[in-house]
């Protein structure tokens, strides 16, 4: 069965059926790049159909291939083993028993859909933040003995090769109004080759597969608890402390009225009070905080201008990631890393 670029609805419908014996109707669901669908069945429990996109040579697909698509799936089959407690998608097996599909050089995996409000860019309570920080260390505990190969990979959201996004920031278009933002965000890349970079290769740095993507619209949640943990595309091998700063930096300024990095530091406690972190740990919370913000405004920008149909939904967080890395640039990294450790205590 050959696919074109972009999946249609009735091509998704046709693999449900013939690989998977299941009558549904496709809906196509929002994804930075691959075809996601949300298919309901006729009296029986809605699926979620992924089809992962392989477009050769470009930077933003090095980390996109079968095998690291393989990679997503063993994840959420380890975890079914690990911990079926924890809220994640449950791969649906093909009709001959195959965890996920290789369809002319494209990744088909089925797993449950799982129902609930996300919680998005929403208000969270403390109690829900220090849930957020819970859960993400009870998924880390889960994942600490798990290795595959695919895990050895990289991609733009990648916070490890920071220094990848130099190139991309020169394409964007510079206006007189940016001037001062590109000169923070070429700070921040020359800091993170000078300083961060060489932490990362200390032993010491604590090292597993993490998820790398836990904010709002990749969360579930109802009343103060974390409901569903959704999308586990950009996984990789990298420091628990990335993990940590990418989930923290999606709450800071969640709480209108009050110190920013108030919300941010509960799902840091909520995370060290499950899976305690080491004394070299907030510090590297703190660059990755600020080195996550300055992604998204850099890589939002760059697909946006690649995809320009897709624009709106690529840049829908863009001008809070830029108050928001302001906002934290003016605080200070000292000043953060003080405050983390604070809060751990």
């Amino acid at each position: 069965m050959l696919l074109p670029p972009r999946v249609s609805h009735d091509q998704a419908e046709e693999i449900a059926a013939a690989h998977y014996g299941i009558s549904v109707v496709a809906e196509r669901l929002a994804a930075e790049h691959d075809d996601t669908f949300r298919l309901v069945t006729a009296g029986g429990p809605t699926r979620l159909l992924k089809i992962a996109q392989i477009p050769p040579g470009t930077l933003a697909d090095a980390g996109a291939s079968p095998l690291a698509a393989s990679f997503q799936t063993a994840v959420l089959l380890h975890l079914a083993r690990a911990a079926p407690a924890l809220p994640v998608q449950r791969v649906i097996s093909t009709l001959d028993g195959r965890p996920e599909l290789h369809l002319d050089g494209h990744v088909v995996r089925m797993t449950s859909y799982l129902e609930g409000p996300v919680l998005g860019s929403r208000p969270a309570s403390a109690a829900l933040r220090r849930d957020i920080g819970g859960t993400l260390a009870r998924l880390d505990q889960a994942l600490r003995p798990f290795a595959h190969p695919g895990a050895n990979r990289t991609h733009l959201w990648d916070l490890q090769n920071f220094h990848q996004l130099r190139p991309l920031l020169d394409q964007l278009p510079g206006q007189p109004a940016d001037r001062d933002q590109r000169a923070a965000l070429v700070s921040c890349l020359d800091r993170f080759e000078a300083r961060v970079l060489p932490r990362l290769a200390d032993p010491a740095t604590r090292r597993q597969v993490i998820h790398t993507d836990f904010h709002g619209d990749n969360l579930l949640a109802a009343a103060d608890r974390v409901t569903g943990v959704l999308d586990f595309g950009d996984s990789l091998a990298g420091p628990v402390a990335m993990d940590v700063g990418v989930a923290a930096c999606y709450q800071f300024g969640a709480a209108a009225g009050t110190d920013p990095l108030i919300p941010a530091l509960d799902v840091i406690a909520g995370y060290h009070a499950v899976d305690p972190l080491g004394p070299g740990d907030p510090a590297l919370i703190g660059e990755f905080m600020l080195l996550r913000l300055a992604a998204r405004i850099i890589v939002s920008q760059w697909n946006a201008a690649r995809e320009p149909a897709n624009r709106d939904y690529l840049l829908r967080r863009t001008p809070q990631a830029t108050a928001h890395f302001a906002a934290l640039r003016a605080i200070g990294r000292h000043a953060v890393a003080d405050r983390i450790r604070e809060a751990l205590e």
